[in-house]
């Protein structure tokens, strides 16, 4: 009897990071509508949020911007990615990435999807995102992060001029950015529908499906 086809692991990848975008996608346009203007997994904006928001109160301007949500969601996010980093050192890779940073990834968006206070929800899910991130650089794909979409927008643009290998590469961060939008609009209409929780556990779900599969497939090869 014939053993199990070769899995094509930069295949499996490249439709893992797509996945794991639209979840960033959607959880980030949930959190922006939800959450006072706060982003959750995009730090760049945060990191405008909170000096406009510092350099108002530090002049006098009334602009209504506060320096506590963005600086909650990038202490959490920091946090998120530093301790993923640590703790997957000699991580298990599998075709849906990292399994033990899908687990992590599931048990925060559930407690932020409960999380009472903005300020909590927020620091809970963009710790998520930071854990989200790792497990993009973990899996190895050149110029894609699933939570950060400048960097992805660069190496999509320096692409477009290169080989047919980079070529490729560009279609996967075109995806990227295309699947960030449409989840990101999803995710606001859904939050606006029902709430922040249901975004959050929604895309814990998908995370839990992953990682299950991952674990699966790790057994497996163990074998």
């Amino acid at each position: 009897m014939a053993g199990p086809l070769p899995i094509d692991r930069a295949q499996s990848h490249a439709w893992t990071a797509l996945v794991l975008t639209a979840l960033a996608g959607a959880v980030d346009g949930a959190g922006f509508l939800s959450l006072g203007q706060q982003f959750v997994a995009n730090q760049t904006g945060n990191a405008v949020l909170l000096a406009v928001a510092v350099s108002g109160q530090l002049t006098g301007r009334e602009d209504g911007l506060s320096a506590v949500g963005p600086l909650w969601s990038l202490i959490g996010f920091t946090l998120g990615a530093v301790i993923a980093s640590l703790a997957t050192r000699r991580h298990v890779l599998t075709s849906f990435g990292v399994p033990l940073l899908l687990v992590a990834e599931v048990a925060v968006l559930v407690l932020a999807g409960f999380a009472g206070p903005f300020e909590v929800a927020i620091a809970l899910a963009a710790f998520a995102m930071g854990v989200q991130s790792i497990h993009a650089t973990r899996i190895g794909l050149a110029g894609i992060n699933t939570t950060v979409l400048t960097g992805t927008l660069i190496a999509l643009s320096a692409n477009l001029s290169g080989t047919r290998k980079d070529l490729r590469s560009a279609r996967l961060q075109a995806g990227v950015w295309v699947v960030y939008l449409l989840a990101a609009g999803i995710g606001s209409v859904l939050a606006y529908a029902a709430s922040f929780g249901a975004v959050c556990w929604s895309a814990a779900g998908v995370a839990a499906a992953m990682a299950v599969a991952g674990f699966a497939e790790a057994r497996r090869e163990r074998r």
